[in-house]
């Protein structure tokens, strides 16, 4: 019983109950037209405000490489980190300055360079993702060596602004090598496919993954952060569409 109190007293269950209401209202004095309306518009939200819907969205990106669990193969001239967010603020710890994508790659990003070996440099690559917020890398290589990277082990480029330049800057730092990409799952498949366009050798290793397997009737009451996790699913299949036209036509893309 908790977890349903819990779940009303999400934001978006709220505002699904308020919508439902008005269309129930919208029928009951014979106004098919917006009560109607009020309908497609309930179901296209719930749709996305519950699990089940916020992954059948997610997992052909999450699914698309799978999780780097040994080491690869052949050898890799650096862990490439891609930057996903700041929230910089005095007074606080520099893990606290990431958001929930940049932690989590910051995570993966320690583990697959432990996994390597130290003589493996890490790479962190990001600028300000948005105008007028400083740089991202240099706040997780700072958050990385709080976590025990040692220094030389670190490095971080600080001007690209979005995939395609992250895309360029490592390619003028390692060329052709190969090396281990780390970025959220749901990023990756668009990552790994202008990475490769511009010539390099990214080896996947998706991090952040967000989609379940099973399903328990909790998840069908709609929750604000799956709402989130549609959105960031739209916005990249809108983005890898806007890069292949944008790349048809010889211009470069300038999407994050």
């Amino acid at each position: 019983m908790s977890e349903f109190f819990d779940g009303l007293s999400d934001p978006l269950a709220l505002a699904l109950l308020g919508l439902l209401i008005a269309a129930v209202w919208a029928f009951w004095v014979r106004k098919r037209l917006l009560g109607g309306l009020l309908s497609v518009l309930f179901l296209w939200l719930y749709f996305l405000g519950i699990t089940p819907g916020a992954d059948l969205l997610l997992r052909p990106l999450e699914d698309a490489h799978p999780a780097l669990i040994m080491p690869p193969s052949r050898e890799v001239a650096a862990v490439v980190v891609l930057t996903g967010g700041e929230a910089a603020s005095p007074g606080r710890p520099v893990t606290s300055d990431l958001s929930e994508s940049s932690l989590e790659r910051l995570i993966e990003g320690i583990r697959v360079w432990r996994m390597l070996g130290k003589g493996v440099p890490l790479i962190f690559v990001g600028g300000a993702g948005i105008p007028g917020r400083g740089a991202e890398s240099p706040l997780m290589a700072a958050a990385a060596m709080a976590l025990g990277v040692p220094e030389e082990a670190i490095s971080w480029e600080s001007t690209s602004r979005n995939t395609y330049e992250n895309a360029l800057a490592v390619r003028d730092i390692l060329g052709r090598r190969p090396f281990v990409l780390v970025t959220s799952a749901f990023h990756m498949p668009r990552a790994v496919e202008i990475f490769r366009k511009l010539g390099t050798t990214p080896i996947p290793a998706p991090c952040g993954q967000r989609t379940l397997r099973a399903y328990i009737t909790y998840d069908f009451i709609p929750r604000a952060i799956n709402l989130w996790h549609s959105a960031h699913a739209l916005r990249e299949y809108l983005a890898i569409l806007w890069y292949r036209l944008r790349y048809s036509q010889g211009i470069a893309p300038d999407t994050r």
